[in-house]
């Protein structure tokens, strides 16, 4: 086989026939345009300066200078954080190695063409539809079957893009391109982790969703019954309805949003962090337990073989992980590997080497001989000679790709000496790999009690003694049985043990102790010996190391339901497990994140409410995760968390500043509707307050750091911060229209005392939602008081301003005096409120409509 050449390649492409990303992670330019200006409130806006113009009312088109503002900003900011996101996933894209002209290349998957020769391993992901040629696999398809069972794969067999490889090797032609292929033909999201669940965006969605429902028809009545019950001529009806339409939407808060979660994502961007998910820099903030796959996660993902122990021991004199006599060191060979004399340093040596205080965790070999000259075990030269003899072969024929695959080969030189019957791949779900020889029998090696399901006590015994000081251990087998496929052979017998240790990553107690310090329960998840992972969790920083539990002994439901609620630290778990774990968690009512970069941590990842995957994982695993940690650094986790924070927490204020403004408008269409005259506002006056009081401030003040503790209450944060404003300012306006339609029946007097109290009181909501005031905060708020009065004298004209008589400035004073401290009283009010029916337990009226609102 030589695969396609250059000329068939390009011919191909010509055709369409390449394998294009259906689901790119960010948009293109042209749907960021388009999202960012066909939107129901851009076309009712524009509805809206249409009415205006054909009236002549011209000054009062000026609100599509905000709106054009307002979407020039929202696109600009998604463009730029488009290119350092997409400059950032080329870092991460998928890329998969190609037979062309015979050479092999690595290229990306979106370079494929229809007939490459692919050649496919354990860990990647399948690029496209593809046919088996030469080799076996096992090929894992729950991203588009939902079943998680492994389904060997032969020659002949077909892939589906989409599907993950959990063992073998395999070359393979591509069938199927792009839009093709068997996953595109079922569902454009069938590769795509599901739709992100944010309370952030569910609740958005909800105030939209409202506001869209009752803004038409209010509208319409107002005008209605300014035209034909007030006899108002059709362009102040017009006007008076503009004005209220545009004060009921919240043109900026959308925008705001889109800003705000675009900046978070950018500022992690440049601390290499890939942000594949927007929403999900928000459920990062919220989450109260997160689980970490051990490897990779809170060690290097790297080990070293430490020890290799015969079995049985030739000492049987053994207590715990110590012995009693040491045999002679060997000579060290210049490849690095031990000579065949030279025996393994004992546990009780090795764990003086992890504790060491500088990290390293392999002692030289004068330490090693002085340290273990007490407490060695004597070793048969020959077994010892045997067990590398037969490593040798074994990693000859192996292919595993993986850290203790590495370890193993740094450790043991390679051998091809015996003739190999056929290869048993490593799989997440058996945990063991080997081979079978025609002429010597079945070579496996694996955990203990993956290899002898059935029990040996003795031997687990003995292994459990290094698992107690964070030692892996994989037991070496010999069957003098040749099995036909994967199972494990009769007959099997422990030869060795190999003793291997995982090297922490340094940052790793910091990183623990902060999300302990911030309430977030911990699960440290692993496939190894629980024992093992509880010793290298302790060593981490973990709290409550010690409360770790064997995933081989829940059977049932309400086992798991317990296990994680009660334990911190999990081994022997499968890739189903792990799933079942984080089910069980959101059950219980958890918002949990998960970090993983194997093929056995896929499951988990789809289903959990947050996903983290390091670049160095596997292909299935960052394609899967919503958020890739491009240097593999867990210290990264605290900043994203913060970002989180701070998207929230900004929103959140601004949020309440943009309903405030569409409460009052609707219940000041509603009382004009039934009670007034005339609409007290003009379009270009309430553009100057949304300006002034809402669109100026919210967008400065959220560029503040904020990272206090969020929670699940957006909803009810936001009308508990708008509904005291929206109503006193509902309040004070409607005196003035009393005042002013009994005793001075005066518009004009009524527009001017109405921005004048409408605006003062939302400079008032400003320093009540935004505190407590600081410098910045201040300095914002007092500067938007000084622009907004200011320019109520300067453009008097403009604003349709006229002067107010001795009784009206009276009647203004007063409720610029007092409505102040109504506003702080009934904030006061409904958060005392709230806060006993917090310990009551109980969920009011008004906490039942907003969350059924949410939903």
């Amino acid at each position: 086989m030589t695969g396609l050449t250059n000329e068939e390649v390009q011919e191909r492409i010509a055709q369409g026939q390449v394998n294009n990303n259906e689901n790119p992670n960010t948009r293109t330019y042209k749907q960021i345009i388009l999202e960012n200006t066909l939107t129901f409130f851009n076309f009712l806006n524009l509805v809206l300066l249409v009415l205006v113009l054909l009236v002549g009312s011209y000054k009062n088109s000026m609100f599509v200078g905000i709106i054009f503002i307002n979407t020039v900003i929202g696109i600009i900011q998604e463009i730029r954080a488009k290119k350092t996101i997409d400059k950032l996933a080329i870092l991460t894209e998928s890329k998969t190695v190609v037979l062309r002209e015979g050479k092999k290349w690595k290229i990306s998957t979106e370079k494929l063409v229809v007939d490459d020769l692919i050649f496919l391993k354990a860990g990647e992901q399948v690029p496209a539809d593809a046919k088996i040629l030469e080799g076996s696999l096992e090929v894992n398809e729950s991203l588009l079957t939902g079943e998680a069972d492994n389904l060997p794969k032969n020659p002949g067999d077909e892939l589906f893009s989409g599907s993950f490889v959990t063992a073998g090797q395999a070359c393979c032609q591509i069938i199927h391109v792009g839009s093709d292929n068997y996953a595109s033909r079922i569902t454009s999201e069938a590769k795509e982790f599901k739709r992100h669940n944010s309370e952030l965006r569910n609740s958005l969605n909800a105030i939209l969703k409202v506001i869209s429902i009752i803004i038409v028809p209010m509208g319409a009545m107002l005008f209605y019954k300014q035209y034909y019950f007030v006899g108002d001529n059709i362009r102040d009806s017009v006007v008076n309805m503009v004005a209220a339409v545009l004060g009921m939407i919240p043109e900026g808060l959308v925008l705001l949003t889109s800003v705000a979660l675009t900046l978070g994502a950018l500022k992690l961007a440049q601390k290499k962090t890939l942000v594949q998910e927007l929403y999900c820099i928000e459920t990062l903030a919220r989450v109260d337990t997160l689980c970490l796959d051990k490897t990779g996660t809170i060690t290097e993902g790297t080990m070293c073989v430490e020890a290799v122990e015969s079995y049985p021991p030739v000492d049987e004199e053994i207590s715990g992980v110590t012995t009693e006599n040491a045999p002679e060191s060997g000579e060290s060979k210049n490849d690095g590997t031990e000579s065949s004399d030279m025996t393994a340093i004992s546990a009780a040596s090795a764990a003086e080497a992890i504790a060491k205080e500088d990290g390293s965790s392999i002692l030289s070999p004068q330490e090693e001989f002085e340290a273990g000259s007490e407490t060695r075990s004597q070793e048969d030269p020959e077994k010892i000679r045997e067990i590398e003899h037969i490593m040798g072969n074994l990693l000859s024929v192996l292919k595993d790709q993986n850290a203790t695959a590495d370890a193993l080969r740094a450790r043991f030189k390679v051998s091809q000496d015996m003739e190999l019957d056929h290869v048993i791949p490593f799989s997440s779900d058996r945990k063991y790999s080997g081979a079978a020889f025609k002429d010597t029998g079945t070579y496996l090696m694996g955990a203990v009690q993956f290899l002898f399901p059935e029990g040996n006590p003795k031997l687990a015994e003995y292994c459990s003694g290094f698992a107690k000081e964070g030692f892996r251990v994989l037991v070496v087998a010999h069957s003098e049985n040749v099995n036909e496929g994967t199972e494990i052979p009769a007959g099997l017998e422990p030869i060795g043990l190999l003793l291997l240790t995982d090297v922490i990553r340094a940052e790793a107690p910091d990183t623990l102790a902060y999300f302990e310090s911030q309430g977030v329960d911990l699960k440290v998840i692993s496939g190894d010996d629980p024992v093992t992972v509880s010793a290298i969790a302790r060593r981490a920083g973990l709290k409550n190391a010690e409360q770790y539990v064997d995933a081989t002994t829940i059977t049932t439901q309400e086992q798991m339901d317990e296990a994680v609620a009660t334990y911190s630290v999990f081994g022997r778990v499968t890739p189903q497990q792990k799933q079942a774990m984080v089910k069980s968690l959101q059950a219980q009512k958890h918002t949990v994140a998960m970090t993983g970069d194997g093929v056995n941590d896929v499951l988990a990842l789809k289903e959990a409410d947050c996903s983290i995957a390091m670049a160095e994982g596997s292909d299935a695993a960052k394609n899967i995760a919503n958020v890739v940690l491009l240097d593999s650094n867990f210290a990264a986790m605290p900043e994203i968390v913060n970002q989180g924070r701070r998207v929230v927490n900004n929103i959140r204020t601004a949020a309440s500043m943009f309903l405030i403004k569409t409460i009052f408008s609707v219940l000041l269409s509603l009382i004009t509707i039934f009670f007034g005259d005339s609409y007290p506002f003009e379009p270009i006056q309430m553009s100057l307050i949304s300006a002034c009081a809402v669109g100026i401030p919210t967008f400065l003040l959220a560029q503040e750091n904020n990272y206090e503790k969020i929670d699940h209450t957006f909803l009810r944060h936001v009308f508990m911060n708008a509904f005291p404003a929206a109503v006193t300012i509902t309040g004070c306006v409607f005196s003035v229209m009393l005042v002013c339609q009994n005793v001075y029946h005066s518009n004009a007097m009524l527009n001017t005392a109405c921005v004048l109290v409408t605006g003062w009181n939302y400079m008032a909501a400003l320093k009540t939602v935004y505190a407590p005031l600081n410098t910045y905060r201040k300095v914002i708020i007092y500067s938007m008081q000084v622009i907004f009065f200011g320019a109520a004298v300067i453009l008097q004209n403009l604003l349709t301003l006229g002067s107010l008589e001795f009784g009206m400035i009276i009647l203004v004073f007063l409720l610029m005096t007092f409505s102040p401290i109504l506003i702080d009283v009934i904030t006061a009010w409904i958060k005392n409120i709230y806060s006993r029916s917090l310990d009551k337990g109980e969920q009011g009226k008004f906490s039942t409509f907003i969350d059924k609102l949410r939903k």
